[in-house]
């Protein structure tokens, strides 16, 4: 974990969660960058030209990083939160409006209609935890419909509509 750990404040902490908004190649391209001036140039451009105005654009920005640094604080485990399935959702969709646990299995609404596959997420306990491994950890189901409304959500990130958008 970074020094700055839960929060994000330096440049190769901003462009490592960019990951689940940007093309993989162009992630990759961005974190080959070794000046951190270069590399926070990298990012302001990324959110500029995707969004568009300054002031949209900051405020976009303020939204994901917080996201990025509640998902530190509610998700982590043997890894920072945001990277975590749980982490990449919240940050992606935000809070869910309900929360069903059963033992090994958990489900995020994001609707009042919690049978609606376009508005759940599903997520497997991938083991329980033990002395070895003390930890709650989650995998986010993947389907079609998942993959669909990530598609989405990530493109309302890159033109800075979230901030008029909620799942």
């Amino acid at each position: 974990k970074s020094k700055n750990y839960p929060s994000v404040a330096s440049a190769r902490e901003m462009a490592a969660p960019l990951i689940y908004i940007m093309d993989g190649d162009k992630h990759d391209e961005m974190m080959e960058i070794s000046d951190s001036d270069s590399l926070k140039e990298a990012i302001d451009r990324f959110w500029l030209s995707n969004v568009g105005s300054q002031n949209r654009a900051r405020s976009v920005i303020n939204l994901y990083y917080e996201r990025v640094e509640q998902a530190n604080k509610q998700f982590s485990n043997f890894k920072e939160g945001w990277k975590t399935d749980m982490g990449m959702i919240f940050i992606l969709f935000g809070p869910p409006w309900y929360v069903d646990r059963t033992l090994n299995r958990m489900q995020w609404s994001y609707s009042y209609d919690r049978t609606d596959p376009r508005r759940n997420f599903y997520f497997e306990r991938t083991r329980v935890p033990n002395e070895h491994f003390p930890f709650s950890h989650y995998i986010v189901q993947r389907s079609q419909t998942y993959f669909n409304l990530v598609y989405q959500q990530t493109e309302l990130w890159r033109t800075g509509n979230i901030l008029e958008t909620s799942l």
